[in-house]
């Protein structure tokens, strides 16, 4: 059996999108962006590779209902790397459509998904309460991390009243940090170069060492298979820099030289 793509009605995107323009002071021109782009996955929707049952890949539409994380987070970084450049248009489209993922992730499918028509109808009847969006705006970080962590804890609610509060708070405040400040602070900077050195002088070199052994035992022993072990041993070490790599993201939200 196809399952039915459980999602919000276009009113309902559009009034939660003009609702956080509005909050956001942003001009009448990226209001009607922002909403537009709240709509634009389900005229345009993204594409994703998916594994069939016989073990084939195959591309499909990106599901609404449960979205996938990193279809979401490429919408978020597009949109704030376009904001930090200057094209504030292309930032509030793609923030849009991160948007619109968000609050059908808010939305339950309900069993089978059979009672989803009449809960999209009821959800669309749903008054957007302004005080919900000032909310997530008072609550948002501007960080890439916060961002990511408010998307995993949206839970799909049935209640039309909770889908609609859960779905204004949380796009107001990933909003607010998509569109909130473009100067990094003074620590972050610091901890940044502290990290990204040690990471140069210490992580890198170690890498490279592990990755030389293994390379000579494969040479000893005549087994390219440690030539792959090597690699994935030197690569595997510099991914446990878990610090340099968590400000690493942080400092690409604020536009600083990697």
């Amino acid at each position: 059996m196809r399952q039915c793509q459980v999602t919000m009605k276009w009113k309902t995107h559009i009034a939660i999108a003009k609702a956080i323009a509005r909050a956001l002071h942003l001009q009448k021109e990226l209001e009607y962006t922002l909403s537009q782009g709240s709509i634009e996955p389900d005229k345009h929707p993204d594409n994703v590779w998916r594994l069939g049952r016989r073990g084939l890949v195959y591309k499909a539409h990106a599901p609404h209902h449960n979205p996938y994380l990193g279809v979401i987070m490429k919408h978020i970084w597009n949109a704030r790397l376009a904001y930090l450049r200057g094209d504030n248009v292309q930032a509030v489209t793609s923030l849009g459509k991160a948007l619109h993922y968000i609050q059908d992730k808010t939305v339950s499918r309900g069993f089978f998904g059979l009672s989803h028509n009449s809960r999209e109808e009821k959800v669309a009847h749903q008054t957007i309460a302004t005080d919900t969006i000032e909310q997530g705006i008072k609550s948002a970080l501007c960080s890439p991390h916060y961002v990511r962590k408010t998307i995993q804890g949206i839970k799909p609610k049935k209640n039309p009243k909770a889908v609609v509060n859960q779905a204004c708070v949380s796009s107001a405040a990933i909003a607010k940090a998509v569109l909130g400040d473009k100067t990094p602070s003074r620590e972050l900077v610091a901890d940044f170069n502290s990290a990204k050195e040690s990471h140069c002088k210490r992580t890198i070199p170690i890498a490279i060492c592990a990755f030389g052994l293994i390379s000579i035992a494969a040479v000893i022993t005549q087994n390219a298979l440690y030539l792959l072990l090597g690699f994935l041993c030197g690569y595997g070490i510099q991914r446990l820099d878990l610090k340099y790599h968590y400000l690493k993201k942080e400092a690409k939200w604020f536009g600083i030289k990697i």
